[in-house]
C-alpha cells in the first residue's frame, strides 16, 4: 500500500474530518468536565452547609438534655424539700419537750446546708456552662 501523495485533497479532507470528530470529541468532554465541576462544587457547597447545620442542631441538643436534666434536679430537689420539711414538722410536733432545742439545732443545720447547696449548685452550673462553651467551639 502506498502512501498518498502530499497534495491529495481527498486524504487532507479525510484528516480534516478525523481532526474536526477529535476536536468535537474534546469540546463535549471539556463541556462535561465542566458540567461535572460545577456539581462537584455544588455539593461540597451543600456538605459544608450540612456539617455546620449537624454542629449547631449536636450542640443544641446538648444544651436542651442539659436543661432538661437541670429542671429534672429542681423537681427532685422541689420534692426533697418537701418531704424534708414534712419529717421536721414531724420531729418538731412529737419534741414538745425541746422545741427550743430543736429550732437552734434546725436554724445551724439550716445555716450550713443553704450555703453548701448554693456553691454546689454554682459549681455544677460552671462546669455546664464550660462544657456548653467547648461543644460551641467544636463546631
Amino acid at each position: 500500500m502506498s502512501a498518498p501523495p502530499p497534495n491529495d485533497p481527498q486524504a487532507i479532507g479525510r484528516l480534516r474530518a478525523d481532526l474536526d470528530g477529535a476536536m468535537g470529541v474534546m469540546r463535549d468532554n471539556m463541556r462535561n468536565m465542566a458540567e461535572r465541576d460545577v456539581q462537584l462544587h455544588d455539593l461540597e457547597g451543600k456538605s459544608n452547609s450540612l456539617h455546620v447545620a449537624s454542629g449547631t442542631f449536636s450542640a443544641h441538643a446538648t444544651r436542651l438534655r442539659k436543661e432538661q436534666e437541670w429542671q429534672r434536679c429542681k423537681t427532685r430537689l422541689a420534692i426533697f424539700s418537701v418531704i424534708g420539711f414534712l419529717v421536721w414538722l414531724l420531729i418538731f410536733w412529737f419534741m414538745a419537750d425541746h422545741r427550743v432545742t430543736f429550732l437552734l439545732v434546725s436554724a445551724g443545720v439550716l445555716v450550713l446546708a443553704v450555703p453548701i447547696c448554693w456553691c454546689s449548685i454554682r459549681r455544677w452550673r460552671q462546669m455546664e456552662d464550660q462544657e456548653a462553651f467547648r461543644d460551641v467551639d467544636s463546631i
